[in-house]
């Protein structure tokens, strides 16, 4: 049995959570999140002097954090945000101060989540996405695996003035662009009855839902009414964090635009992603820990 801490830097949340580790069951045990919107600290593609600042102070939160807990290993990753910064050797070179972070590129970070979703959501074919502040990353499913895997920028914060504090604004500019860019015969999986959904802004759909398997037809439903309501209005029907209530609609869109593309029939939310896929691949796959 290990304890394994990851540090996850994203654009919109930074995230510490511990987990444990038996044989090939994975269980969270801690988990400490901050809605830093990294990406909003983006000034002419570099990340501005206070996004950085702001960045090192949550990191050494979790130093301590890690002094506490003693995991047997750290696993430090950064996203979207990272991948883009023009100035991300300033960055790594600030950061790794506190501790060591590894870039993940878009294809890493879209292996990482199918492979943590199918540790929840059994699926021998089919498609996955995951949708987090800044990108959006497919993923097919072929015999139970993670086949090819592509990564977009079109993250829950991605999308202009097409969402304004959180509000969409503009659905049919959100669908065009999810359509310029996803296109189904990248993939050998061009069509799937299923669709697994990942990430913190899918989640609260299982919650809105009542459950964690939504139709289309559901689903259609579940956006209209997202759409009219403000993520205040969002937060209070639905018992949902206020951040998290302003980026559902847009990942709800995202997924249902993403149905049609791939003439899905049925969207499954999984409780794993990322994280999961990381300290699976790392501790248990390559027993790096």
């Amino acid at each position: 049995m290990k304890r394994v801490a990851v540090v996850d830097i994203g654009s919109n949340t930074v995230k510490f959570v511990v987990y444990q580790v038996k044989g090939r069951k994975i269980k969270k045990l801690h988990s400490e999140s901050f809605y830093l919107r990294l990406l909003n600290h983006l000034k002419k593609g570099e990340l501005s002097k206070e996004g950085i600042e702001r960045l090192k102070i949550i990191l050494e939160s979790f130093k301590e954090r890690i002094s506490e807990l003693k995991p047997e290993c750290t696993f430090a990753v950064a996203t979207y945000v990272l991948r883009i910064a023009k100035n991300r050797e300033e960055i790594l070179k600030e950061i790794s101060k506190i501790f060591p972070v590894k870039v993940l590129s878009g294809e890493e970070e879209a292996y990482f989540s199918a492979l943590g979703a199918l540790l929840d959501v059994k699926l021998k074919k089919g498609l996955l996405f995951d949708i987090g502040g800044g990108s959006l990353e497919v993923c097919e499913i072929v015999n139970g695996e993670p086949g090819t895997c592509r990564s977009y920028p079109l993250g829950t914060l991605e999308f202009g003035d097409a969402v304004i504090d959180g509000k969409v604004e503009d659905v049919r500019r959100i669908r065009w662009k999810v359509r310029h860019y996803v296109n189904p015969y990248d993939f050998e999986v061009s069509e799937s009855e299923v669709l697994i959904g990942v990430g913190g802004s899918v989640r609260p759909l299982k919650k809105i839902a009542g459950k964690r398997r939504i139709k289309k037809k559901e689903l259609k439903r579940i956006v209209e009414e997202l759409l009219s309501l403000s993520p205040e209005g969002i937060s209070e029907k639905f018992g949902i964090p206020l951040e998290r209530a302003k980026t559902v609609a847009v990942a709800a869109v995202v997924a249902l635009e993403l149905m049609d593309i791939f003439k899905v029939k049925e969207l499954v939310v999984s409780k794993f992603g990322i994280r999961e896929g990381l300290v699976y691949k790392r501790v248990v796959l390559d027993g790096e820990c």
